[in-house]
């Protein structure tokens, strides 16, 4: 009998949210033999409902947004997961009204459909997601409406290839595809179609020491030709190519500590880029907004082939389930592209609130104002950034 594939097995049939599993080693009537008792429960409703509200928007298409996802779990009886989510902006979006009376509005839509199943060491997974904006724009004489869309479809597992009482290790590989279209009123702008596919493989380490865990992942990302891809325009230049090879590192590293019963929270992450052929813009690493280097608004950015982000947070919970946090961060891009940003640095701290409330399901929230520390002469951000996200799950 082996624990470790006694512990997977747990683990498998713990990962829905909706279900809880025990597993005892109870005496049989025969020596040297143990029976395993597997006691199972799911909730009688096995679905789950999730609603998003936040400000991560663009002034374009809308500051705020909405999203809705709505999942399965064990629709086959297979310890599997399913959801569907749709997102759009809500709220005052800008729009521009011509000498004509036509109005143009922004405004975006996506939905995302998910589905995942486990089969012993293996987990395979299935994603499809889709992208759409719309973006008032002004003309000399008349306005436009410039808008685009987004497709992105993956496969894929993921494999525990090692575990112990104190460290997990997985190999996870996956065949992808991405298509992206612009448009301005009905016509389509060629110039900016772009149909990728590929595969991509990454190795993940998670190590425990007592309280503290620290997570590392290495990824390998490589565009090929198959599935209809398209030739990226840059290729023409040498500056991008749909044949991309791109490596990404993580590290997550979470470190709990105590001060006279007061419980805090060091939570460090580092996130590297590097590039081993010339990368088209949406395949270049962007900092700058809530998601990268706090203490911008994220109207702006800098891209570039390589880079290097640095994120830390030190967080007190000054309540049951509720937290205060300070922030502080700081990213590098470089490359070729490099030499035509108006610097290559960001650096902004924050501070914040989080936590979670039960009132009938499970309330959380994020409020946080953030403020810029480095960034290069004329790059445009606010002088303090505020921000917000809600989510309300039952």
């Amino acid at each position: 009998m082996n624990l470790r594939e006694l512990e997977q097995g747990l683990e498998n049939l713990k990962r829905l949210p909706t279900a809880e599993a025990n597993i005892q080693i109870v005496p049989t009537d025969k020596p040297n033999e143990s029976n395993v008792a597997i006691d199972w429960q799911q909730r009688l409703v096995p679905f789950r409902a999730t609603f998003s509200l936040d400000d991560s928007g663009s002034k374009s298409t809308g500051k705020l947004q909405g999203s809705m996802t709505l999942s399965a779990d064990n629709p086959l009886g297979l310890s599997d997961m399913a959801y569907v989510s749709v997102g759009r902006g809500l709220g005052n979006i800008p729009d521009l009204k011509d000498s004509d009376g036509k109005t143009i509005k922004g405004k975006t839509n996506n939905y995302a459909l998910h589905y995942s199943v486990p089969f012993g060491k293996w987990t395979w997974s299935v994603n499809h997601s889709r992208y759409r904006y719309h973006q008032a724009v002004a003309g000399y004489q008349e306005n436009y409406d410039y808008s685009g869309e987004s497709t992105s479809s993956d496969v894929g597992f993921n494999r525990l290839l090692y575990r112990d009482g104190k460290r997990k290790t997985h190999l996870g590989a996956k065949l992808w595809q991405k298509e992206t279209r612009s448009y301005i009123d009905d016509a389509e702008l060629d110039v900016q179609k772009r149909k990728t596919a590929g595969w991509g493989i990454d190795f993940s380490h998670k190590e425990y020491l007592d309280d503290i865990s620290a997570q590392l992942k290495v990824a390998y990302k490589r565009g090929t030709g198959m599935n209809g891809a398209l030739p990226a325009p840059e290729e023409a230049f040498g500056e991008g190519t749909s044949r991309m090879k791109i490596i990404t590192a993580d590290l997550n590293v979470n470190i709990p500590f105590q001060i006279k019963k007061q419980k805090f929270a060091y939570d460090t992450s580092l996130h590297a880029q590097w590039n081993k052929t010339p990368l088209t813009p949406q395949d270049k690493m962007a900092i700058g907004g809530r998601y990268s280097v706090r203490g911008f608004d994220g109207e702006m950015s800098l891209a570039a082939e390589r880079g290097v982000q640095w994120r830390n947070e030190l967080s007190w919970q000054y309540a049951p389930q509720h937290q205060v946090y300070l922030a502080a961060d700081v990213g590098h891009v470089s490359g070729p592209s490099a030499q035509y940003l108006l610097g290559q640095t960001l650096a902004g701290g924050a501070i914040g609130l989080r936590g979670q409330f039960k009132a009938g399901g499970a309330l959380s929230y994020d409020v946080f104002a953030s403020k810029a520390i480095k960034k290069p002469e004329f790059f445009q951000s606010k002088n303090t950034t505020t921000g917000f996200s809600l989510n309300y799950s039952f």
